[in-house]
């Protein structure tokens, strides 16, 4: 589905190319032309607002540009800017200009919602379009559109509406579908009852169709068929066989509308129900008999429809309408001289009278049915007597004539006796009926009583169990803020003492070094739960991508296992490794997160081990690499394995308390690790120790040779660099710091603050290696390598960015970029790039750099920022406030002041998506954090 929508984006594209190529004036083409070809999502915004603002520009062009850009937004994962874009070609025309365009920008945004998980969103946007599909000449418009929401519905779990809405799409492609359609919409049917365990019927859907799809010949044959079946089966008592052939004929006789067949059908079901108790059913079929039988005037199937009607409701106790049909019923019989049918309802009226309470109408409807059946009984009698009259003498004639009518007033008394007797056992079985009909009443009433009972035992239960699992939730939610909260002070509260002390100069010079040491720990500490935490929420949100890259696992594991070994040697543990590989072990695996999740079983099997020793151990098998990390400490019972791998979880509070920690390592090593393909698993016995194995899948390989020669690069770096290096920041802090870091390697630094200086001085200099900021006044990153590639320029040129996202980084290496650097600064990978193109010196660098100066001036201009954001933000200059955001936060990350630069970065973010909701209250926290920042410095500075 998401190439044919890559294809669609394409065609779209394609067809506004020639819109607007269509246009006389050469400058609008030109402009149209660059709009259609850009690739870059600002500037492609820029082009359109350029374009949408020519009086040239025309109501149809104006549509294609809205329609490109959700098109584009769409294609690049921008689905709010898509929705956006959308809904404004819809504005921008209608169903009598446009149908077919009208009609994509409304289903476009229901598939936009879709793909975003906005399902109810998705079904009105959907809704909407499908008025519109109706009027279009396309049917399997109309079909895809209710197979769309029948998709929405079944990711809802109403399966109700998603059936609904698969079997009229069903229906349209029955007539006008293609045979992947069908197969495609009825394979959807088969789903929903998959989810509701109906497996069986499910298999029989999808075998039953395709039989019948490859082998059926005569439909309406096959129709009679079942039909026949049926009746068998409901003559041997199997009724549910019965029933199910002749609901399969049924359902033909519909679709044909062969009123006969119907009635006859229905007639049939009706009995079988009628038969089984189904009063309710039967009494619908017996109806619906009549009605097809109205409808081709057939009197035959009308009079046995009514009789069943009239059965069905006398025994539902429905009397008043039971007689209303058997009077219609007997009628009939007598106009068209059914006498044994109003034999049959003189019967019948008889039970109804009585049941009313009417005895006297029951006997003389009762004595109606006898005299039917004596006059019928005499008729032949008498016709016997004739025929033996004239056979005798007359002698013997009144003698016997004599005798008959004694014969026959004895004859008259026993039927008298029998008619009183037949009467006393008619109102005996009347009275079993009417007392059984109350009895089944009231045990209908007392199981639905108890079936609602059950109903509301179990609601309530649901609703104990989900109000317990909210407490849970709180509860772990108020255990994390405690412990991150602890965690965070920690760190903080030694880095902001030790700042205090060195700013008061407590300190001796030759101590700074390792006071300045502590602040880094600590940071690096700080910086390591903000990354657990960030790590966390980027998983739950799909958002976190790997990077796989070349490289030798040994070399991973050597390197975790020395930086954890001051760590259990000043706890008196042995740390052990054990290493099964070999010397090399290379592979493509994402290696940041690997050592990530064996930094954390190791540290906490060190941190959790009081006496003994850790061991870390590797080897290989079929499939992949196997690690294991084991340990004699405090080990875990049964109950705190279950949860050792939820969020915020540790064994109990007595952890947090005395080993502290925020619960989040284990569960996000272990999503980290299912991410890759593999599995974390456990073995632990309170009191004795723990066995942590990561699973990893990963193939061994031969290193290419840029691999060999990268490695090269990371060994730790003490010799200078010789060269020079351009550097293109705006930021005058940032721009400040990297320069030193640049002069302490030895390195020449030329310091330019936007991209038209930048390819002035690269034409006039020609550095060694260029450092380009991305977002710059005057000219952008992105637009001075441009037009230094225009220009020859053919030096190694890298992009300065804060934004590392890997879409991004790969967009800025398209563009011709010789590679990318994040900020803030890594000292050991910015010497690494700059050492593939600089010359090594015997000088060494220095290790420590004092920026206090440069922190100091920095959070000096926070005054002046805050005065350009509020300007900005009052004058509703909204480009230039995002700027100042990007300025000031790519700053702030620099010199680590995370508050500011949390801050800064969320307002940028909101104004890049156009997320003005919220617009106030990001600014105002962006200026309280400035002002935070400047009052700390100000005290921290003040005498005591």
């Amino acid at each position: 589905m998401f190439t044919s929508l890559r294809i669609s984006l394409l065609t779209a594209i394609l067809i506004g190319c020639s819109v607007f190529f269509s246009q006389p004036s050469f400058a609008i083409s030109s402009l149209f032309k660059q709009f259609s070809e850009s690739e870059q999502w600002q500037e492609k915004q820029q082009l359109a607002k350029k374009l949408l603002k020519q009086d040239s520009t025309n109501q149809e062009q104006s549509l294609d540009i809205y329609l490109q850009l959700a098109d584009f937004a769409l294609d690049k994962g921008n689905f709010s800017a898509a929705v956006k874009n959308y809904q404004l070609a819809e504005q921008s025309t209608s169903f009598a200009a446009t149908p077919k365009r009208y009609f994509r920008s409304l289903k476009m945004q229901g598939v936009t919602y879709y793909y975003q998980g906005l399902m109810q969103q998705a079904v009105l946007a959907y809704s909407k379009a499908l008025s519109v599909a109706k009027k279009l000449p396309e049917p399997i418009a109309e079909a895809n559109l209710l197979s769309n929401i029948g998709l929405a519905y079944f990711d809802m779990f109403n399966m109700d509406q998603a059936l609904k809405y698969y079997k009229e799409a069903k229906d349209i492609y029955e007539e006008h579908g293609s045979e992947q359609d069908k197969a495609d919409i009825l394979h959807n049917i088969a789903g929903i009852y998959i989810r509701l365990s109906s497996y069986d019927i499910a298999l029989d859907m999808y075998r039953e169709t395709l039989e019948i799809f490859q082998k059926l010949g005569d439909e309406d044959g096959v129709a009679q068929s079942y039909g026949n079946i049926g009746v068998a089966y409901s003559e041997l008592g199997q009724y549910q066989l019965s029933l199910h052939y002749y609901q399969r004929a049924l359902r033909y006789y519909q679709e044909t509308n062969n009123a006969y067949f119907l009635s006859s059908r229905h007639a049939n079901i009706a009995n079988v129900y009628l038969r089984t108790g189904d009063l309710e059913l039967a009494l619908s079929h017996a109806e619906k008999a009549v009605e097809f039988a109205k409808q081709i005037d057939n009197k035959t199937l009308e009079l046995a429809g009514l009789l069943s009607q009239a059965k069905i409701e006398l025994l539902q106790g429905k009397l008043a309408e039971a007689e209303a049909t058997l009077t219609t019923s007997v009628f009939m019989a007598k106009q068209y001289k059914d006498d044994l049918r109003v034999q049959d309802g003189a019967g019948m009226m008889a039970l109804i009278k009585s049941g009313k309470g009417d005895y006297a109408g029951a006997v003389a409807s009762f004595d109606k049915f006898v005299r039917s059946f004596k006059s019928e009984q005499s008729l032949k009698l008498l016709k016997s007597m004739g025929e033996l009259q004239s056979q005798i003498q007359a002698s013997q004639l009144n003698q016997e004539i004599v005798e008959l009518k004694q014969q026959q007033h004895v004859q008259e008394l026993e039927m008298s006796k029998q008619r009183q007797l037949g009467i006393m056992l008619f109102i005996l079985f009347v009275m079993i009926v009417v007392t059984g009909i109350t009895i089944y009443r009231r045990s209908i009433e007392k199981g639905a009583k108890e079936q609602l009972s059950l109903m509301v035992a179990k609601r309530t239960k649901e609703l104990e169990e989900t109000a317990e699992q909210l407490r849970s939730a709180n509860e772990i939610k108020s255990q994390f803020l405690a412990n991150i909260s602890h965690e965070i002070r920690t760190p903080l509260t030694a880095i902001l003492g030790q700042t205090d002390n060195l700013m008061n100069g407590f300190y001796k010079p030759e101590q700074l070094n390792d006071e300045l040491a502590v602040i880094q720990k600590q940071s690096d500490h700080l910086k390591e739960l903000i990354n657990d935490v960030l790590d966390i929420s980027k998983i739950e949100a799909n958002k976190l991508e790997l990077s796989l890259k070349e490289g030798d696992l040994v070399r991973l594991l050597t390197d975790v296992h020395s930086m954890l070994s001051g760590q259990a040697k000043d706890k008196g543990l042995n740390f052990a490794f054990h290493n099964e590989l070999g010397e090399q072990f290379y592979s493509q695996l994402d290696f940041t997160r690997i050592k990530q999740i064996l930094i954390n079983l190791c540290a906490n099997a060190i941190k959790f081990t009081n006496q003994g020793e850790v061991e870390l151990k590797v080897s290989q098998v079929e499939q992949g690499v196997w690690f294991r990390v084991a340990d004699t400490g405090i080990g875990m019972n049964a109950e705190q394995l279950k949860q050792i791998f939820e969020c915020f979880r540790q064994g109990d509070n007595s952890i947090s308390r005395r080993f502290g920690g925020t619960g989040l390592g284990l569960s996000l090593s272990q999503q980290l690790a299912m991410m890759m393909g593999g599995y974390i698993s456990v073995e632990s016995e309170l009191n004795k120790g723990s066995i942590f194995s990561f699973y990893l899948p990963c193939k061994e390989h031969t290193p290419s040779s840029e691999t060999v020669e990268l490695t090269k690069y990371v060994q730790p770096v003490t010799k200078g660099l010789s060269g020079k290096v351009l550097l293109a920041e705006d930021h005058p802090d940032n721009r400040r710091l990297i320069s030193r870091y640049l002069e302490s390697m030895g390195l020449e630094v030329i310091a330019v603050e936007n991209g038209e200086q930048a390819v002035e001085q690269c034409l006039k200099e020609f550095p060694d290696v260029v450092l380009l900021d991305i977002q710059m006044p005057v000219l952008d990153g992105l637009q001075a390598l441009k037009l230094l590639q225009e220009c020859g320029f053919t030096q190694p040129v890298y992009a300065l960015t804060a934004n590392a996202i890997s879409h991004e980084i790969d967009s800025y290496l398209e563009a011709g970029f010789t590679g990318y650097l994040a900020k803030p600064i890594d000292k050991k990978v910015f010497y690494t790039q700059l050492a593939k193109h600089c010359k090594k010196d015997g000088a060494t660098t220095k290790s420590q750099h004092d920026m206090s100066d440069l922190v100091a001036s920095f959070i000096n201009s926070f005054e002046h920022e805050s005065a350009l954001i509020q300007q900005h933000f009052a004058a509703h200059e909204l480009f230039n406030l995002q700027q100042d955001a990007h300025r000031i936060g790519g700053a702030a990350k620099m010199f680590a002041l995370d508050d500011v630069a949390m801050s800064a970065m969320a307002l940028e973010l909101a104004l890049k998506q156009d997320k003005l909701t919220d617009l106030t209250g990001l600014v105002a926290q962006l200026l309280e954090q400035l002002h935070n920042a400047s009052v700390d410095q100000n005290s921290s500075i003040s005498p005591s």
